[in-house]
């Protein structure tokens, strides 16, 4: 996969299919797996951060922020990144873990917030966002804000990911829990991904994408394996512009305590992913934009098959 130059000025476009840009990248480009030499960075640079981002970004025109769903990152480094990319390049991000319902370690919040926290919850591994005062959640959403700003600033913005829990089934909370944090969301383009697949039975299905269209906010379409209570991959577009993330569809992923490098584990076939290719040249005169993400990490496997994709596209 090491084959595209260093140049920043020759970053990689988005393909075009009419009016429609379509942006192919990965849901990373500095995991541990990513990273390992002779898998898609040449030697040398994947150990530099600016190398590593400035070679990322001359294969493929975006890339998924994941490290923002673990740790809250500075607002520096988010200038960092926006000026050592080209000037097509756009960044998606995940929020911040305490947005979307899932524990997060206390211990590695920013130092700014560390004094909001009560000295009982100061050492503990894993707290969710009930267990914390409101004002340390709004300060995370103040943090948040400031590192999408300077993608805002830059033109790099493409959007930010809100992925709920696997296994968290329909509840109206939800709703409520967007509509708690709209001023922050109302910014940045916001896609919405459930990992229950009862989101997609009557009547929860109706409401729920009807909220997703009167929001403006994206539907995430899943490519993952279809067991116990993943949802199916339903095409469903709710905004001017739509996203697809590729998971994988390793059998790995429904189960308890399976380590991240299995659940990942997975290259897709052509065959799986021409299909694709034939719905996204579907949908594309509907479009303003799509992204197609791919989550499949390990062993470069998700460099591999977003540039099959892009060439089944071309």
């Amino acid at each position: 996969m090491a084959q595209f130059s260093l140049g920043i000025s020759e970053g990689a476009q988005p393909l075009h299919l009419g009016a429609c840009q379509v942006y192919v990248g990965t849901c990373s480009w500095a995991d541990p797996n990513f990273v390992k030499e002779g898998q898609f960075y040449p030697r040398g640079v994947g150990t530099d951060p600016k190398k590593r981002l400035q070679f990322y970004s001359t294969a493929f025109p975006t890339v998924e922020v994941d490290a923002t769903y673990h740790v809250l990152q500075p607002a520096e480094r988010a200038a960092h990144w926006v000026e050592w990319t080209p000037p097509q390049f756009i960044f998606t991000m995940k929020a911040f873990a305490l947005f979307t319902g899932h524990d997060s370690d206390p211990r590695r919040l920013p130092k700014e917030i560390v004094p909001l926290i009560p000295e009982s919850l100061r050492a503990v591994e894993a707290v969710g966002a009930g267990q914390l005062p409101e004002e340390v959640i709004i300060a995370c959403w103040d943090y948040f804000a400031a590192f999408v700003e300077e993608f805002i600033k830059g033109g790099k913005l493409g959007h930010v990911l809100f992925q709920f829990p696997k296994g968290q089934g329909y509840t109206p909370e939800l709703f409520e829990h967007l509509e708690r944090w709209e001023p922050y969301l109302r910014r940045w383009p916001v896609a919405v991904e459930i990992r229950h697949r009862s989101w997609l039975q009557e009547p929860a299905r109706t409401e729920f994408f009807s909220y997703l269209r009167q929001k403006g906010y994206a539907y995430v379409i899943p490519d993952m394996v279809q067991r116990a209570y993943l949802p199916p991959p339903d095409v469903e577009i709710t905004a001017p512009w739509s996203i697809v993330r590729f998971h994988g569809r390793n059998p790995a992923m429904v189960e308890r305590r399976a380590p991240t490098n299995r659940v990942y584990d997975y290259s897709y076939s052509q065959d799986e992913l021409r299909p694709w290719a034939q719905t996204v040249r579907g949908l594309s005169p509907n479009l303003e934009r799509i992204f197609l993400l791919f989550n499949n990490h390990y062993r470069g496997q998700s460099a591999r098959n977003a540039r099959e994709i892009s060439l089944l596209l071309e």
